[in-house]
């Protein structure tokens, strides 16, 4: 039977076991102090045999941690409340409010510095169109477009091209 139980250990290890016989294993190996010492021996010669670096622990080191742990002492301080230093927080107000009036100065001091000129604007008189001078194409796209011909068309019953969206919300 104890063969039996090494050689479940060893598929473990393996990872060759159903989940359900992995549980059945690992219930025999939590009570069992030697099967423990047999799973901690089969782990470091796969270890070895895949080439990792290894080394074997003393079964009660965890135990002597837990142990030292435990008797360290608790300590429950209350956390200290952080108060808000006014004297540094005025500090960077006055030097933020410093650091913008430089930059606006600045820029007014650029802006004055450039030289400006008006552009020189020339007045040209407008002269009327010959009947033959306008691009036809223009001349129909202006009369197509003018709100005379829009409201020549309604009194003559003509069709308007315009077209009347509605929107009812429920």
């Amino acid at each position: 039977m104890q063969e039996q139980t090494n050689e479940k250990i060893s598929l473990f290890i393996d990872d060759e076991l159903d989940s359900q016989k992995a549980l059945l294993v690992l219930k025999k190996i939590r009570d069992d102090e030697e099967l423990q010492g047999v799973l901690q021996r089969y782990q470091l010669i796969s270890q070895v045999l895949k080439n990792d670096e290894s080394g074997l622990l003393n079964n009660s080191f965890a135990e002597k941690i837990h142990a030292q742990i435990s008797r360290e002492p608790s300590y429950l301080l209350p956390r200290k409340k952080t108060e808000i230093n006014w004297q540094k927080t005025g500090l960077a107000i006055a030097a933020s409010i410093v650091l913008a009036v430089v930059w606006i100065v600045n820029k007014i001091d650029n802006r004055a510095n450039t030289s400006y000129r008006p552009p020189e604007i020339a007045f040209i008189a407008p002269q009327p169109l010959q009947a033959g001078a306008m691009n036809p194409r223009f001349n129909d796209y202006l009369q197509a477009h003018e709100n005379e011909v829009y409201i020549n068309n309604v009194e003559r019953g003509q069709p308007v091209n315009a077209r009347l969206v509605g929107f009812q919300q429920e």
